[in-house]
């Protein structure tokens, strides 16, 4: 029985609160150099496989990026050179994609149809659009053979799907990697069966298709195996033979030398470069006698460091990663892990990423401030030298645009550290400290490790009762006039601490905190807590979705935060790693999120007003009130401003003030004593705030 894919979501509201919900916020900007990013707010990419499709029914296809590295999707519109991020379009897609993204019409009907990796191997999801309303039914659970069982396929793997023998239906050509490294061919039986095309069967399939073994990096066998033996698909195979290559492979057939046969192009997980592979046979039974790194026209072909992919869109070859390691195992620059060559010869170019606020691997924010004021410090791995190391940008916000400041922000690339995440506490005697905690590598065994900022310096820094596991995430905060600590494990558990910094101590208080505990389903947990008497708790985990406990040192109960998809509230679907920091809100209540992704990205989510505030309301805020220097003030409106002595005197008049600009008036020139801060809007309302100068 078929399943349709659908938005539609029945949603359950609490009694107590009206339910959280954000949007996917594309109006704030980010400035590099003077200069505006083009899309500052993404996922990030890390390992792209890139399809096309045309999701907005303007006949124009979009570019559909599956990440297997972050496992993310993502689309972008395409208009010349230039990207644009739909990032509410990703939510239009199944939930279950996995290991492999295809995108082929399997029915011809004009719509291309997906495939992805399921446990039996390949699911299949027939497109039942209509114009601009995207839908997905379940079209095969899984691909099998003519009256027999599934087709097994390596999910490391990108197989083709592509009608070779010209009848209308999709053949099948993929890796058997445990009998032997060599191509399958998996002729579709469905117009020979019924009349139409279908992916309902196919027929056993014709091993080491193009007479090829795929022994290794540089070593490609022709005519016989990789130990001598010549090609005999009929030989029998002991049972017990060790599986050969399990690792993943690429795979692209198309035309390169121009004699309308295609040729091949392929790659394998732990090779730095692509094989170039001319067919001297057909495209059914294809002939291939040997390999080159460069391809007829575009010229020589990328090198990685690790497993990447070929895909052929409008004449240009985008080479980028397909792999799923971390970026310091291998020395990876994924902040440039896509490429473009062109059948002119030129590349290879970056591609879209250029046009990407994108930091590599790992980006983990922190925001100090309000919604229009403050900075957003932004730790990531990314590739300095030969080496990857955590290095943190600071970017001031003001307004709705945030400014890169300062690149290796406080020098922590200095400390040698990887998944860095810069804390910012003050305890409640009124001591500061800011910390680092990462992963150091000792002798190729990596530790968690704390530092204290000391002027210009880094210290070491523990508390004795406190053991961290690599990946652990901190969280220092006040409650009751004590100082706590949350440690966010990444098997999902959640414990609190008792913190004595006089004694230098941590007492475990509560494992198992909020219900928060080791769980394969919910690993890489992260959270972030709000300021005040009865701070909340936001959480998220490889499950991609975020949720928020309401004064959380009182309550354990469970809200999911919700996404604003077109007009409708949807979980969150984010990838298998993320952080998040809270951005408390200007007036109100409602706090805005920003979020580090494992591909390198930063999204922001603005809160959306549950109707109750009165937006009309003229609102104020004076800080640091008291004062001994300037004070700054911040509006909801536009405002004419006067500051009058106890006496009744007019001291200082400023003619506007606009609304959401953080202004500063030197009030530190005056005596000490109460002044009074009388704001008037366009309306000829008043707000008067009392100001204390010392």
């Amino acid at each position: 029985m078929s399943k349709t894919l659908t938005l539609l979501f029945a949603l359950t509201l609490s009694q107590a609160f009206p339910q959280t919900i954000v949007e996917l916020d594309q109006s704030k900007t980010i400035q590099v150099g003077g200069a505006p990013i083009p899309i500052p707010f993404s996922l990030g990419i890390n390992s792209a496989q890139i399809q096309t499709i045309d999701l907005t029914g303007d006949g124009i296809e979009e570019w559909a990026i599956w990440d297997i590295n972050s496992r993310q999707l993502q689309v972008f519109q395409k208009t010349g050179a230039e990207f644009t991020y739909l990032p509410e379009l990703s939510y239009f897609f199944p939930q279950d994609i996995s290991g492999f993204f295809v995108l082929a019409d399997f029915d011809q009907d004009g719509k291309k149809d997906l495939f992805t990796s399921t446990p039996l191997g390949i699911k299949a999801y027939r497109n039942t659009s209509q114009g601009t309303q995207v839908s997905w039914t379940l079209a095969q659970n899984f691909l099998k053979l003519d009256g027999a069982n599934n087709i097994p396929v390596n999910n490391l793997d990108t197989p083709l799907l592509q009608d070779l023998d010209g009848d209308g239906d999709l053949d099948l050509v993929i890796f058997n990697f445990a009998q032997g490294d060599f191509l399958e061919f998996f002729k579709n039986t469905s117009v020979e069966r019924k009349g139409t095309p279908d992916i309902d069967g196919f027929a056993f399939p014709v091993d080491f298709w193009g007479n090829m073994v795929f022994c290794g990096c540089d070593d490609i066998s022709f005519g016989v195996r990789c130990d001598g033996r010549p090609i005999d698909f009929r030989m029998d195979f002991d049972e017990n033979d060790r599986i050969l290559h399990a690792g993943g492979h690429s795979i692209l057939y198309q035309d390169f030398s121009g004699d309308g046969v295609l040729d091949l192009v392929i790659g394998r997980d732990e090779c730095s470069s692509l094989y170039y592979l001319v067919n001297q046979g057909s495209n059914t039974e294809p002939l291939f006698d040997q390999f080159s790194h460069a391809l007829p026209d575009y010229g020589d072909l990328p090198e990685f460091p690790i497993y990447h992919v070929g895909e052929l869109i409008s004449e240009d070859l985008i080479v980028s990663l397909n792999t799923s390691e971390a970026s310091s195992a291998y020395g990876i620059d994924f902040a440039a892990s896509m490429v473009k060559l062109s059948a002119d010869g030129s590349g290879p170019r970056p591609v879209l990423q250029d046009q990407l606020y994108d930091l590599g691997e790992n980006t983990r924010p922190l925001f100090l401030g309000n919604a229009v004021s403050g900075e957003l410090w932004l730790t990531s791995n990314r590739k300095i030298g030969s080496s990857v190391q955590s290095q943190a940008s600071r970017l001031a916000l003001s307004g709705t645009n945030f400014e890169l400041a300062e690149n290796d922000f406080l020098g922590l690339s200095a400390l040698n550290l990887l998944d860095v995440q810069l804390l910012d506490f003050t305890t409640a005697s009124g001591t500061k400290f800011r910390l680092v905690s990462g992963v150091r590598t000792t002798n190729g065994v990596p530790s968690q490790a704390i530092y204290r900022s000391a002027g210009e310096n880094w210290e070491q820094f523990s508390l004795s009762g406190l053991s961290l596991r690599v990946g652990d995430q901190l969280a220092f905060f006040t409650f009751g006039g004590k100082d706590q600590l949350l440690v966010a494990a990444q098997n999902g558990s959640l414990t609190l601490y008792d913190l004595d910094f006089q004694n230098g101590s941590a007492t475990l208080k509560t494992a198992n905190f909020l219900g928060f505990q080791d769980n394969p389903a919910n690993r890489n947990l992260s959270v972030a807590l709000t300021s005040g008497e009865k701070p909340n708790l936001y959480s998220v985990d490889q499950t991609g979705r975020i949720f928020l406990i309401r004064d959380f040192m009182n309550s354990d109960i469970r809200e999911e935060v919700l996404v604003k998809i077109g007009e409708q509230p949807l979980p969150f679907r984010l990838g298998r790693n993320t952080w998040l920091t809270v951005v408390n809100p200007s007036f109100g209540e409602n706090v805005d999120l920003i979020l580090g992704t494992r591909g390198g990205g930063v999204v922001y989510l603005k809160a959306v007003s549950d109707g109750n505030t009165d937006e009309e309301k003229l609102e104020a805020k004076v800080y640091p009130n008291p004062s001994k220097g300037p004070i700054k003030i911040l509006v909801n409106q536009t405002v004419s401003a006067q500051l009058i002595s106890s006496l009744g005197q007019m001291i200082l008049e400023q003619d506007s003030i606009p609304a959401f600009r953080e202004v500063t008036l030197q009030t530190q020139i005056y005596a000490p004593g109460l002044y009074f801060l009388r704001l008037t809007n366009e309306k000829r309302e008043v707000l008067v705030k009392k100001v204390l100068i010392r």
